[in-house]
């Protein structure tokens, strides 16, 4: 088997993540984040919970 690099015809691309240091967090960011990972969190439950009542029928 090949490897990776072999195969890709593109050359490999690193990226560089830091972080800024600021007076006081961004509440308005952190607050629209924290809300999407609830509602997809229940979304899942929701989707969970309707498979389960097709399967138990």
């Amino acid at each position: 088997m090949a490897s990776r690099k072999a195969r890709s015809k593109r050359p490999e691309r690193r990226f560089i993540v830091e972080g800024v240091r600021r007076e006081s967090p961004d509440i308005r960011k952190l607050s629209k984040a924290l809300l999407a990972v609830v509602l997809a969190e229940r979304q899942h439950q929701a989707e969970d919970e309707a498979s389960e009542a097709r399967d138990s029928v």
